[in-house]
C-alpha cells in the first residue's frame, strides 16, 4: 500500500532535496524549487515519508493561517477554513507528496494573513520567496503591489523583491550569473511536450479540486461580493480591500492556467494538482457566502451546518481517493527490479536510467557521475554515452516519451538483455528493461 501522489515529479522533488548537502547546487536547482528543497532536505534525509510528513503540516498549516485570517476578518465559521483546505479532494490528495505546491500554499496563505493584519513588510518579505516554489506565480506580484498601494502602505513594497535578490546571490557562484532565476528557468513559455487542452479542463475538474460543496459556496461568495462593494462603494473598507486580493489572486491563478493549457506553453502537462496553491485561499473566501447573520446568526443552525460541512468534506475526499491507495502500476514494476542481480551485471560500470523512482529502487544517487539519470539537473544526454559494459535502464514511459528511445533504437545499438519486468492493469501497462551495453 502506498500514500504517494504526484508520480514521477514527487520522486524527483524527492532525490533533488535528499542528495542536497552532497550536491549543494542542488539547493538552487531550478526545476527542484530553491526554497522547498531548503526546507525538505533535512526530512528527506528521513526518506519519503519524512517529506510527506512536511508537506502534511504546511497543509494542515495552510488551512490554521485561512482559518486566522477568517477570523480576523471577523467571520463566522472561521475554523472550517481548516477542514476546507485540507480535506479538499486536491489537498488531501496531493499533501501525501513531495511535491513544491503545499509549501507555496502555505507561503501564499501566510502572507495575505500577515497583509489581514497589518504587517506589511513581513508578508511580503514572506511572499517573496513564493516564486523560488512556483514559477508561475510571477504573476501575483502585481495584484500584491495594487493592494500595497490601496492599503497606503507601498513603503513595504520592495520587500516583495527580498526573497529574488536573496537568492540571486546565493546562486550566483553555482550559475556564475546573478541573474540566473530569470536566465536558467527551465520551461520553454511558448511551448510544451505535453500538448494542450481545452480552455476549461480545469473548470470541468472543479470535482478534483473543491467539489460540490465548496463550488456552490465559492459562486455564492463570488456574486456576493459585488452588492457588498455597491453598498459601501463610498469607502471601501480593510476587509473588502482584502476580499478583492484574495479573489484576484483565485481568479488570475485560474485563467492563466487555463490560458497556458490551452495553449500549450510553458510546460503545462494540465495537471490539476498545480491548484494546491489556492486551495486556502478558495477555503477563505468561500466562507464569505456564510456571513448571512439572517440565516446563520442561529447557534443551532452553526452547529448543524458546522458538523455537516465538516462530514461532506471528510467524506468526499476519503471516498474519492479510499486512502491509503495502492502504488500505482509503474512504481509496482519498478519494485521488481532485482537490484543484487543489477549489481553484479553492473560490476562497477555506470548505470544509466530515466524513471525517478528507480534512483530509490536501487539506491541511486543521480548526481553520482556512475548513477547517471538522464535529464537530471536538465542535462539532456544520448544514448551514445552508454559504453561497453554500463548498465541501461529503459521503461515504457519516461524512455519511450521523454527519452525518445524505441526499444528499435536499443536493439540496433549493441545492447543485452538482463532482465525484464512488466505489469498491466485494465487497458493500462508498463515495461521496464534492464539492458548492457556490448
Amino acid at each position: 500500500m502506498n500514500w504517494t501522489s504526484g508520480g514521477g515529479d514527487t520522486y524527483t522533488h524527492f532525490l533533488f532535496a535528499k542528495y542536497a548537502f552532497q550536491h549543494p547546487e542542488n539547493f538552487v536547482n531550478h526545476w527542484g524549487k530553491p526554497f522547498f528543497t531548503l526546507f525538505a532536505a533535512p526530512f528527506a534525509q528521513l526518506g519519503i515519508k519524512g517529506v510527506e510528513a512536511m508537506n502534511i503540516a504546511c497543509g494542515i498549516l495552510s488551512g490554521i493561517f485561512a482559518a486566522l485570517t477568517a477570523k480576523k476578518l471577523g467571520y463566522q465559521f472561521h475554523f472550517l477554513a481548516v477542514v476546507f483546505t485540507v480535506f479538499a479532494p486536491v489537498m488531501y490528495n496531493g499533501i501525501f507528496s513531495s511535491l513544491t505546491e503545499p509549501i507555496a500554499a502555505l507561503l501564499l496563505i501566510a502572507g495575505v494573513y500577515f497583509y489581514s493584519i497589518k504587517n506589511f513588510r513581513l508578508g511580503s518579505i514572506i511572499l517573496s520567496f513564493l516564486i523560488l516554489c512556483r514559477t508561475e506565480i510571477f504573476i501575483f506580484y502585481p495584484l500584491f503591489l495594487v493592494f500595497l498601494w490601496g492599503s497606503k502602505s507601498l513603503k513595504s513594497a520592495p520587500y516583495l523583491a527580498f526573497g529574488f535578490v536573496l537568492y540571486s546571490f546565493i546562486g550566483w557562484p553555482f550559475y556564475d550569473d546573478l541573474l540566473w532565476i530569470i536566465t536558467k528557468q527551465p520551461y520553454n513559455p511558448t511551448s510544451s511536450s505535453y500538448g494542450s487542452g481545452d480552455f476549461w479542463h480545469y473548470a470541468d475538474s472543479y470535482d478534483q479540486l473543491i467539489h460540490q460543496l465548496l463550488s456552490v459556496l465559492l459562486l455564492v461568495s463570488i456574486l456576493k461580493l459585488p452588492f457588498d462593494l455597491y453598498s459601501k462603494r463610498k469607502q471601501i473598507s480593510e476587509v473588502l480591500k482584502l476580499e478583492l486580493l484574495v479573489l484576484a489572486l483565485v481568479v488570475s491563478y485560474f485563467f492563466a492556467h487555463s490560458f497556458v493549457w490551452w495553449l500549450g506553453a510553458g510546460a503545462s502537462a494540465g495537471l490539476v494538482r498545480v491548484f494546491m496553491v489556492i486551495i486556502p485561499l478558495i477555503a477563505l473566501f468561500s466562507l464569505k457566502a456564510l456571513q448571512w447573520d439572517k440565516v446563520f446568526g442561529n447557534k443551532w443552525v452553526q452547529g448543524v451546518f458546522s458538523v455537516a460541512a465538516i462530514v461532506v468534506m471528510v467524506c468526499v475526499a476519503e471516498h474519492k481517493y479510499d486512502f491509503p491507495v495502492d502504488e500505482d502500476l509503474e512504481i509496482l514494476t519498478i519494485r521488481k527490479i532485482d537490484k543484487e542481480a543489477l549489481d553484479k551485471e553492473r560490476a562497477g560500470n555506470d548505470l544509466f536510467y530515466y524513471h525517478p523512482f528507480a534512483a530509490i529502487q536501487l539506491d541511486a544517487n543521480p548526481n553520482d557521475t556512475l548513477e547517471k539519470r538522464f535529464y537530471f539537473n536538465g542535462g539532456f544526454k544520448s544514448i551514445t554515452d552508454v559504453k561497453q559494459g554500463d548498465i541501461y535502464l529503459w521503461d515504457s514511459h519516461f524512455a519511450a516519451s521523454e527519452g525518445d528511445v524505441s526499444l528499435a533504437l536499443i536493439d540496433s545499438s549493441g545492447f543485452e538483455l538482463i532482465q525484464e519486468h512488466a505489469s498491466s492493469w485494465e487497458d493500462h501497462s508498463y515495461t521496464v528493461k534492464a539492458f548492457r551495453k556490448l
